[in-house]
Order: structure tokens, then sequence, then C-alpha cells
């Protein structure tokens, strides 16, 4: 996902565009936590504190404010929170792209079922930065 966001910072920055491209703060979760499934984080007593202020975030400084979402649903998979912010952005009518085909729910990466409802908020699949590039501009 890193890769990603600078790719298309990368692109923005070339093509003399101002974008501001939101991203998730992962680097405040240990590297232990990022691996385990969203059951398995809310056992961490100092995730659990801080997740709900982090889902506000996301809903009201980033999805809010933004003209589109991309979904970065790696191998289809959405966890939890970002399925939440899924259904808030289509709920305010942002254009909203996505990496992978599918939306998986469940235990990550074994125990995934697909998730029909909120495939069908996504407008189009996109794989690469300038793919998503191209369809902002």
């Amino acid at each position: 996902m890193r890769e990603f966001i600078f790719d298309l910072r990368k692109l923005s920055q070339e093509k003399g565009a101002h974008l501001v491209i939101f991203d998730p703060e992962f680097e405040e979760n240990h590297d232990s936590l990022n691996s385990l499934h969203e059951k398995d984080r809310m056992r961490n007593e100092e995730y659990k504190n801080t997740v709900a202020g982090r889902v506000y975030d996301h809903l009201f400084r980033k999805v809010r404010v933004a003209d589109v979402c991309f979904i970065f649903n790696k191998d289809g998979y959405l966890g939890a929170n970002t399925n939440g912010e899924l259904f808030a952005a289509a709920a305010l009518g942002k254009t909203i792209y996505a990496l992978h085909e599918k939306t998986m729910m469940g235990h990550y990466p074994n125990d995934l079922y697909e998730e029909p409802s909120s495939r069908k908020l996504i407008h189009e699949v996109v794989e690469t930065p300038e793919e998503l590039w191209k369809r902002m501009v």
C-alpha cells in the first residue's frame, strides 16, 4: 500500500496537479498488530482505546471531504473498519475505486467470505496508481 500511495503522489507532483492523498496511519501500530485480524487486534488494550478515534478521523476528516475514495483491498480483503468507510463514502455520493474485484471479509487470509453488498458500492476496479490517476484527472 505504501508503494501505491508513494507512486500516486509522485504522479501528482510530476503532472503539477494538486491532489491531497490521505493514507491510513499504520505507523502508529506495531507491525505485529498490522498482520492480525481486527478481532485479534481488539485484544490489545492500546489499539482498542484508539480505534474509535481513528475511525472517526477517517470518516469525518478524510472520507467526508474527499472527492474520490480508493479502497486498497489487497487480495479482495476488506476489514470491518474499511467496509464501514466504504459504506460512508457511498452514502456521501463519493466515486469509489478499489484495487481488487472481490470484496472479501472474515479472517485474513484463509477464512474469507464474499461480501456482495460491498462490491455493489465500488464504481470501478483499478490496479495501478497510473490507472487511478487517469480516472481522477
